[in-house]
């Protein structure tokens, strides 16, 4: 079809379906299947929507503006294409007066045909350029994360003078042609190629490198290693769950770990940890270890003396709780976030995530984050609406106040900076601190909240290991651990309450500490006395003989079950009496003391007792003051 008719066609259903009744800004998809019907144009009412309804019309200008260098350049070659599509608009309209329906449809044929949009992306600016095809393959994504990823500033902040901090935040004029919002005051611009067009673009671009999860060589010398995460786990696994059960662990009303109990839980455990000497992370592993642990409450027939399945209830516990949200320790406020209707959407990412790793292979995390975006595979610990909620401190900009902090909030522009990606990248050093996954990283450096957003960006590579490999269902050969379990190490004699273990033995010490005393470096003896400690009730004494020999000692000799009897047939021997009233006389007034001993209604009522005491049941007080006073005594 000519140009000429393509044009008329379109003028005369926008005239037609402009009226007082009708909004004039959806007009251009309105007649979108009509006018496809009949010209046959080569788009889809989908992408004209997607146009519609996500360029205003300084977007639509700058759009127009490199389209029409291609009408200009390549007329011939688009004519023999026939798009049926009337982009010689472009040649004739004054883009600056055009409606917006003639500029949505003038510009369509770009997305029409990958060929044709490649024409059109040679012509625009090379930063321009970069952001559309990153754009391509990020579901969305703010200007302050895109702006480094194509080396260049997207943005600008204009100050207000009549305040010390904030200002209008713009998008540079020239990235005006991206879809985006969020320009205004203190805004947070976010950039999105809308769905169908991001899935046209998706067949024009060539697939990123990262569009797959690419192993690598060995990570580069002068990289901190994690790769003994294997055996550690198992000589820390049933010291932790023990230091557990005993409720060691002090934890917020929202679920997180109170800051203020790991470095004791570290001391007490003997934890080693990823940074040991460094003073700004120093209990990075302890707190990802507290906070897996904290939701972990098996009942009595779930306690599993076996570390291997220890390990794998700890998992299955990751799966129902809300985990990854507390192990975001750089912000505060978790307590204001609310989980309501939360649907472990992290965890469930997380476990997606290592079915997707390759198992004994390095991945780089430049890799795994730019496949994650490619494919919309996120970590997100809460609904993005609770951002928000959450809250850093930053140092103040202005100079009055340099050395003092200022509290902001998370923003729909930066949460992939705060939580996003921390979220994912704490969630690999919590797995290994559980020995499922080997690292390779480094500490942080430099500002926080510039150059850096958590202790977990120092991450670099990852490795599926053959632990993990069998905690997360990848093998179905089975997992034999590189050393045995803390309870297999420990002897129970079976003549005495003494219990042997190695000197070396760095768990004993803390497994143990709530039932016995050590006596020498190779021995620990129970008594009543040590096993009875922090026991108030029957009820309590119960669940810690249980405990004990679920996580501690699952194949006891006879002696030990003897004795666990003999506690508990002594636990409550006595019976609490609350229906007396005990009274005492002093000793020197005789004549009452006989009158209680000769009276024979005093003496059928009652009881004596060590110390001139007499005890009355609660039913005979009323005889009792009655028979006293008919004795001249008033009580």
């Amino acid at each position: 079809m000519e140009q000429i008719e393509l044009i008329t066609r379109l003028d005369a259903l926008i005239k037609s379906n402009t009226n007082s009744e009708r909004n004039r800004n959806n007009i251009a998809s309105e007649i979108a299947k009509v006018y496809i019907k009949q010209t046959g144009a080569a788009i889809s009412p989908a992408l004209i929507r997607d146009i519609d309804q996500n360029y205003n019309k300084d977007g639509l200008q700058s759009l127009a503006k490199y389209a029409r260098k291609v009408v200009e350049t390549c007329q011939d070659l688009l004519d023999g294409l026939s798009l049926n599509l009337p982009y010689t608009l472009l040649k004739t309209m004054d883009l600056s007066t055009a409606n917006k329906a003639r500029l949505i449809w003038s510009v369509a044929f770009v997305f029409s045909d990958a060929d044709v949009y490649r024409l059109f992306h040679n012509f625009l600016p090379t930063d321009i350029q970069k952001a559309a095809e990153q754009l391509t393959w990020l579901p969305r994504v703010s200007a302050d994360v895109l702006g480094p990823l194509i080396g260049t500033k997207m943005t600008l902040k204009e100050r207000d003078n009549h305040y010390y901090s904030g200002g209008t935040v713009k998008l540079i004029s020239q990235f005006k042609l991206l879809p985006h919002k969020g320009e205004g005051w203190e805004g947070n611009v976010i950039l999105e190629w809308p769905p169908h067009i991001r899935k046209f673009l998706q067949t024009a671009y060539p697939q990123p490198e990262n569009y797959h999860i690419r192993t690598s060589s060995e990570p580069p010398a002068g990289l901190l290693r994690w790769e003994d995460g294997e055996t550690i786990i198992f000589e820390d696994i049933q010291k932790l769950i023990a230091y557990r059960m005993q409720d060691s662990i002090p934890i917020n009303n929202s679920g997180k770990v109170a800051a203020n109990g790991l470095k004791k839980m570290r001391k007490l455990l003997g934890l080693r940890e990823f940074f040991p000497d460094n003073a700004d992370f120093p209990l990075v592993r302890t707190a990802c270890l507290a906070q897996i642990l904290a939701p972990y409450q098996p009942k009595k027939n779930q306690l599993a003396p076996d570390s291997l399945e220890a390990l794998i209830q700890l998992r299955k516990t990751f799966e129902k709780h809300a985990t990854v949200l507390f192990l975001l320790n750089d912000l505060k406020n978790h307590g204001f976030v609310s989980l309501y209707q939360y649907k472990q959407d992290a965890e469930l990412a997380l476990l997606e995530w290592m079915n997707r790793l390759p198992v004994g292979e390095w991945v780089s995390v430049t890799n795994i984050l730019a496949y994650g975006q490619i494919h919309d595979l996120s970590v997100r610990p809460c609904h993005a609406g609770e951002y928000p909620s959450l809250v850093y401190e930053t140092e103040a900009e202005v100079s009055w106040r340099a050395g003092s902090m200022d509290r902001r909030n998370v923003s729909s522009g930066n949460a992939y900076l705060f939580v996003e990606r921390p979220a994912l990248l704490g969630s690999f050093f919590l797995f290994a601190s559980l020995g499922w996954l080997d690292i390779a990283y480094e500490a942080p450096t430099g500002k926080f909240a510039s150059d850096y957003y958590s202790a977990y960006d120092g991450l670099r590579y990852v490795r599926l290991n053959a632990l993990g490999a069998s905690i997360f269902g990848r093998t179905k050969a089975p997992y034999v651990p590189k050393v045995n379990t803390a309870t297999q190490e420990l002897r129970f004699d079976e003549q005495s309450l003494l219990i042997f273990c190695d000197p070396e033995h760095v768990v004993a010490e803390t497994i143990l500490a709530n039932y016995a005393e050590r006596v020498s470096p190779t021995r620990f003896r129970v008594t009543p006395e040590t096993f009875l400690k922090d026991c108030k009730t029957k009820q309590q004494l119960r669940a810690k003989v249980d405990l004990f020999c679920k996580s501690v000692a699952p194949n006891l000799p006879a002696n030990w079950l003897t004795f666990f009897d003999e506690l508990m047939s002594k636990a409550d021997p006595l019976t609490s009496i609350t229906d007396m009233t005990a009274y005492s006389i002093a000793s020197t007034n005789q004549p009452l003391i006989r009158l209680l001993a000769q009276d024979p209604v005093l003496k059928s009522i009652v009881v004596k007792a060590e110390g001139f005491r007499i005890l009355i049941a609660t039913d005979n007080l009323p005889r009792f003051r009655s028979r006293l006073r008919e004795l001249g005594y008033l009580i």
